[in-house]
């Protein structure tokens, strides 16, 4: 069985909790320390039972309480090459020492994970994605911080039962909004973020090769709302004849952390 929590996302943290009887991984740690400890400790998740911090990239609002975590636990980081000389430039790479470059054409295991990265197009030094197997045969994708979705990230992630997908903004809110023009455009690109209508297209292909849960992250606090992001995907689903409730479930995550942790 895997346990699967977004203890925190979107766009001022990001912090996912994965795992299974014998340990668990953390995806990102973008809010402070304390924060984080706090929700782990909510949901009875013994801060000692994390094996590794997977990092998606060096955005701050990703690895906050990254330094302080790995100080106070001593868990190790695993990202990719560009990620981790991005940290060091800004000098934030943890100094436990326990730091790992994972490749994009390996995987790795942890605590009965099997862990499949895969690049994703964002305006970072090299954002992975991951793919998380357990050995009981449950999957999850954790896919966020991408401007589109290519076909190479939709192969790795098709199959997978749970899909944690970014559903960032609305484009009218977007455009409306308080954001400059030149931040406006960086959202929008290739190398920026997916809207709501850019992920509801995909989930349809992605119930049709076995999703049965969604769950849509990192939405934009200013440019979307949780409705707006459920409405969209819910639509998209049932014009395609997959109906939310009968074939697959829907929810949001929350950026605070507050979301229950779900079995599967």
């Amino acid at each position: 069985m895997m346990r699967y929590c977004p203890l925190f996302s979107g766009s001022s943290g990001n912090c996912t909790y994965v795992g299974t009887a014998d340990g668990g991984v953390l995806i990102d740690a973008g809010v402070s320390a304390r924060r984080i400890k706090t929700a782990l400790t909510d949901r009875d998740i013994d801060p000692s039972t994390i094996r590794a911090v997977l990092l998606t990239h060096e955005h701050s609002d990703h690895v906050a309480g990254l330094q302080v975590l790995c100080k106070q636990f001593g868990w190790s980081v695993v990202a990719s090459e560009g990620t981790l000389d991005g940290l060091a430039e800004q000098n934030k790479l943890p100094c436990n020492g326990k730091i790992y470059m994972l490749p994009a054409d390996r995987s790795l295991t942890v605590a009965g994970l099997h862990i499949t990265p895969f690049e994703t197009p964002h305006d970072s030094r090299q954002c992975y994605g991951y793919r998380i197997d357990s050995e009981d045969g449950r999957s999850l994708a954790m896919t966020t911080d991408l401007g589109y979705i290519p076909d190479a990230v939709l192969q790795i992630i098709k199959g997978c039962q749970t899909v944690h997908i970014e559903s960032n903004h609305d484009p009218e809110m977007l455009r409306s909004g308080p954001y400059p023009y030149w931040l406006i455009q960086r959202i929008r690109g290739e190398g920026g973020h997916l809207s709501n209508q850019e992920c509801a297209a995909v989930l349809p292909t992605l119930v049709e090769a076995g999703a049965t849960r969604f769950v849509l992250a990192h939405l934009s606090e200013h440019n979307n709302t949780p409705a707006l992001a459920q409405k969209c995907a819910s639509a998209a689903l049932t014009a395609a004849g997959a109906a939310v409730g009968r074939d697959c479930l829907l929810s949001v995550a929350k950026p605070v952390g507050d979301s229950p942790v779900m079995y599967f």
